[in-house]
């Protein structure tokens, strides 16, 4: 079945019409005009061409760029889908900037070696290099649009990429704070003019739940007769639920007091409709507690390391953590919230105890 399209431009003007057909058992094949009825003409004859047998698809597919790979993208609506994609957004621009006038025939692993390696050079606004990470991350992103042209489009063959060996990454940070340096950096969060910052911090290291999950909580997703949050944006896209131990509560029972009625967010920002930004307070509590080379997401390492030190088995480890690497995991509905709630309060206990008194 043959579909035309308005195409625009990035300041929304015409720029043309594409055409696409779809016929069930066969690729998907499109192309593009200046004129409505030119593509209503070539949507026919391709459709004809396909059924009869006839239509070259090998010669189609050398018609298509890189440029086009991710506009199609936008037009099946598969990046607005990606729930990590406002995050990645630089590096589908990234990619498109270098290989957009390339056609897709002739992107292979030796073309993609040479772009990972200027891209390891690159420096960034800042004048830094890239971290292996980062490389890696561009990388996947890449693999990601050459994929969805193998394996739904049919417009390649085969993903280069896979043909490419990850770029060797940095050792995983393992910067874990002593209890005098928790008890600094919770009397620091209290004295923040942020109103959220201590409950936030506090509830990172007991839950080890991630900043973006913590934030993105509405009070809709929490029981706090039950004392239990359900976090809904999880970097695997699986919700889960974590139990939330007592002083947690005791500081949102006062966020809830004051909040505004109009806004759903547990942690809404007050000049803005939306999520609060705590860059700045975290930033601030760093610094007036004298705690070096520490970032927000090392909680989460945190609490990670107290649920270990607690003999925590693997199963055990990665529910809390809310990882889903495990096959059986999927069959424990509710183990999170009753292993979270295990840790949580053994925790709380042990780094409150040594700290509440000094703030």
């Amino acid at each position: 079945m043959a579909s035309i399209y308005k195409r625009k431009d990035k300041e929304g003007k015409s720029s043309g019409w594409r055409a696409v057909v779809r016929i069930k058992g066969y690729p998907t094949v499109c192309d593009t005009f200046e004129r409505k009825q030119e593509a209503d003409d070539w949507a026919q004859d391709a459709e004809r061409k396909i059924k009869l047998g006839q239509y070259n698809f090998t010669a189609n597919k050398q018609q298509y760029t890189y440029a086009e790979l991710i506009e199609r993208l936008h037009l099946d609506n598969v990046l607005q889908r990606h729930r990590s994609f406002k995050n990645i957004r630089s590096q589908f621009q990234y990619w498109k900037e270098r290989l957009g006038s390339y056609a897709l025939a002739h992107i292979n692993s030796e073309l993609l070696a040479k772009e990972r390696n200027y891209l390891i050079d690159l420096p960034t606004k800042q004048g830094k290099k890239r971290t292996p990470g980062t490389i890696n991350r561009y990388m996947a992103v890449l693999s990601s649009t050459l994929s969805y042209a193998t394996k739904r489009l049919r417009w390649m063959h085969e993903n280069p990429c896979t043909n490419l060996l990850r770029v060797e990454d940095n050792a995983g940070r393992d910067r874990i704070l002593n209890a005098e340096e928790i008890a600094r950096l919770l009397a620091a969060c209290k004295q923040s003019k942020s109103p959220y910052l201590y409950c936030i911090v506090l509830t990172a290291l007991t839950t080890g739940a991630r900043r973006g999950e913590i934030l993105g909580l509405e009070w809709r997703h929490l029981d706090l007769e039950k004392r239990i949050a359900n976090l809904k944006e999880t970097k695997n896209g699986r919700p889960r639920s974590v139990a939330l131990a007592d002083p947690v509560i005791e500081e949102l029972k006062k966020i809830y007091a004051m909040r505004q009625l109009n806004k759903p967010l547990v942690f809404a920002s007050r000049t803005a409709f939306g999520r609060v930004d705590i860059k700045k307070a975290w930033a601030e509590a760093i610094r007036r507690g004298g705690i070096s080379d520490y970032h927000f997401h090392d909680l989460r390492h945190q609490f990670c390391t107290f649920v270990a030190g607690m003999g925590a088995s693997n199963l055990e480890l990665a529910t809390a953590m809310g990882h889903r690497t495990l096959q059986m995991l999927v069959k424990y509905t509710h183990l999170d919230t009753n292993i979270t709630e295990k840790f949580s309060k053994n925790i709380s206990e042990r780094i409150l105890s040594s700290s509440l008194s000094e703030v």
